[in-house]
Order: C-alpha cells, then structure tokens, then sequence
C-alpha cells in the first residue's frame, strides 16, 4: 500500500513540534516589506521578528503565495517512491496558493496528487492538515483521508476577533465585513468565515466583552458534542489565555492546540487578533 503524504502552506500556522512530529510537508508563502524585502513565512521570518517590524517600526506588508515550481520541486520529491500527496491550502478566496498548486499538480500527469481548497486559514486549515496527516500516518488510504478531509471542511468553523479592521481593508481581504469599516475604534468584530470568505458576525463594545460573547456564540453553535479544536493569536499571549478560559470550559474538546498566528496571516489581521476553529467529531 502506498504511503499518502501531506502538504499544507504556512498559513495554517502549525506549531512546528506537530508539523515535525506528523511528517506534514509546509510550503511558505512570502512576506514583503517595502516592495523589496521578501521574506519566507516562519523560514526567513519568524513571528516576533514580523510583529515588531509592524508594531513597532509601523511597517506594512503585504503577501504573496509560492510560485509553482516550489509546489512541483515539492510534488516530485515526495511522489518518486510511489506516495499519493494530499495538499491542502488556505481559501481560494484569500490567497492564490491553491491555485499554484494545482498547476503543479497538472505539470505532474503521472503522479497522484489531490489538490484540496480547504476554504479555512489558520489553524482551520492546520487542523485539517494535523487530521489528515495522523490519518495517513494511521495507514489509512487516499480516499479515506479524503474522506475525513471534506468532512472536516463542510463542517468546520472558523470565528476570530481583531482589533482593528485596516489590516484585512488594506490587504483586500476583508469580504463582507466591509460594512463594518468606520465604526468606533470601541467597537471589536466577531468575524467568520464562510465558504473562504470573511464575514462580520456581531459587533461588540471593549475587547473583554467581544471574548466573552465568542465563547457563548461557539457553544451556542457546538453544545455538547465533541469537537476538535484549536485556538490562536496574534502576539498576545494575555488575550489568548482570556479566551482559553472563557471558551475551554464551555467546549467538549480534549487537547486544544494553541497556536500563534504567522507573518502571512497576521498581514492581514494585525497584532492581537484571537481566533478559534472548531469541528465536531
């Protein structure tokens, strides 16, 4: 039987221990500063390095996914023995990194490769790779880890909270929440996304209520069902352990993941955002 392998992009932003410890293959996608640094997400740069650059020097950034040939060098290495590859990648919506992926896979007729738009980001998307990647590791087949992979993706859940909505406005992904732009800057946004694109929830007055109210909407959604589930942030350690335990109590989730958001994924959400992606069982 042949070994499946799973590749995903830094956008999921696995913690490293459990990329490694998965065997998960993660392509960076680039950060650029001023039109002429490119760095590599989490290789060149790593959070506290892109954190400080853009709080403290007041630096913008913007993105950009990896071109085809790093997919296909990828691809060929991990096809030669005979392994079908699973690459799943942030929403089609967001960032063009599927889309070069796919044209990898088409540069490789031979090979069996599944391109997967896993229409999450973050850790939504690390924990479908994380799934995928024990599963495979399990012995389970292609179809089978396909399986678990589309599943995870009709019924996972995606909310997060930022301090402010310029981040997502100046990086073109702010969807739906669009109509939220020129509140007060009391005002902090529940967030959502669907079908790979951001929606406004709720709008909530101070930071404190807005995390009070992301754990009653998560409950609300899940109940007692078991889930699996991971919790992020960006740079801010206080609020991610305000909402690990305002929402932790509430959910039937045994080992959360904590992770924090990277370069490419706080471009557009800004230092201080909390977010949590939660699938049920």
């Amino acid at each position: 039987m042949n070994q499946v392998k799973i590749v995903t992009d830094s956008t999921a932003d696995l913690p490293p221990d459990l990329a490694a410890k998965y065997n998960i293959t993660v392509v960076p996608l680039m950060v650029i500063f001023n039109d002429n640094e490119i760095f590599r997400d989490s290789v060149d740069i790593d959070t506290g390095q892109f954190y400080r650059r853009q709080i403290e020097r007041k630096e913008y950034s913007r993105t950009s996914q990896p071109a085809p040939a790093e997919f296909l060098s990828i691809y060929k290495e991990l096809s030669s023995s005979g392994s079908s590859v699973i690459s799943i990648h942030l929403s089609s919506a967001l960032s063009g990194a599927c889309q070069s992926a796919r044209m990898a896979r088409d540069m490789l007729p031979g090979a069996d490769i599944a391109v997967i738009d896993s229409k999450l980001a973050s850790m939504g998307l690390g924990m479908i790779a994380l799934e995928a990647a024990r599963a495979a590791g399990a012995g389970k087949n292609k179809d089978e880890i396909l399986r678990i992979v589309r599943q995870m993706i009709s019924e996972g859940m995606l909310y997060f909270i930022v301090d402010t909505l310029e981040y997502l406005a100046r990086g073109g992904r702010i969807g739906k929440a669009q109509a939220l732009l020129g509140n007060i800057l009391s005002i902090k946004p529940i967030l959502y996304l669907k079908d790979g694109v951001v929606h406004p929830l709720e709008k909530t007055r101070g930071r404190a209520k807005a995390i009070d109210r992301l754990a009653q909407i998560v409950e609300k959604k899940v109940g007692q069902r078991r889930v699996k589930c991971a919790l992020m942030h960006g740079m801010d350690p206080v609020g991610m352990r305000q909402l690990y335990e305002n929402i932790m109590p509430l959910l039937n989730c045994d080992e959360p993941v904590c992770s924090t958001l990277g370069a490419v994924i706080g471009t557009h959400t800004g230092m201080g955002a909390l977010g949590i992606a939660v699938f049920p069982d």
